[in-house]
């Protein structure tokens, strides 16, 4: 399945943050603050991790600087809030994300910024095709190859999606299906 890289979303992907998650000696410190009980002493971090005090000091000093990890006067501590905003980011940068806010009865339908079901339910499949078609980019018309491709940047079943909005009234196509158009 092809989907856009993380440059063709723009800035909504920190770069920044995915690197510092991107060493398994950070993880495994950022990992035992989140499961151990208390605020650790960099001492019982060091037990909790197996890491060498140099290993140790060198991963609380990047997630420290990328806002992971916080020192006070009980010990240290997780701070997930920004991978959550990182994370809410590039859900928002994606085509449904993009117009998500306009439907929140369809909040159970979408998952990370992507189509997950298609509902049963009449009304919500009708408010799902105008989601459909408002993240759609805007053309006068699509081969069936190219809405396939476009709607596959939306959810898993672009077939499905495509069959969604004819059915509904939203695009009209050929009748032998080879090119499809938003309906006037």
């Amino acid at each position: 399945m092809r989907r856009r890289s993380s440059a063709a979303y723009g800035a909504g992907v920190n770069i920044e943050l995915l690197s510092t998650l991107g060493d398994r000696k950070r993880l495994a410190v950022l990992g035992a603050l989140c499961t151990g009980a208390g605020a650790p002493t960099v001492a019982e971090l060091g037990e909790r991790t197996g890491l060498s005090d140099r290993d140790l000091q060198r991963a609380l000093a990047v997630l420290g600087g990328a806002g992971l990890v916080r020192r006070d006067a009980t010990g240290l501590s997780a701070d997930l809030e920004p991978i959550r905003a990182a994370a809410a980011a590039g859900v928002s940068a994606t085509p449904v994300g993009r117009v998500a806010a306009d439907f929140p009865r369809l909040d159970g339908c979408l998952k990370n910024g992507r189509i997950a079901t298609i509902p049963a339910d009449d009304g919500l499949k009708a408010e799902l095709g105008r989601l459909v078609m408002a993240a759609l980019p805007r053309r006068d018309a699509y081969t069936e190859r190219e809405l396939t491709t476009e709607l596959r940047e939306l959810a898993d079943e672009p077939v499905a999606l495509r069959r969604l909005v004819v059915d509904l009234g939203l695009m009209e196509r050929d009748p032998d299906g080879s090119r499809y158009w938003p309906a006037p």
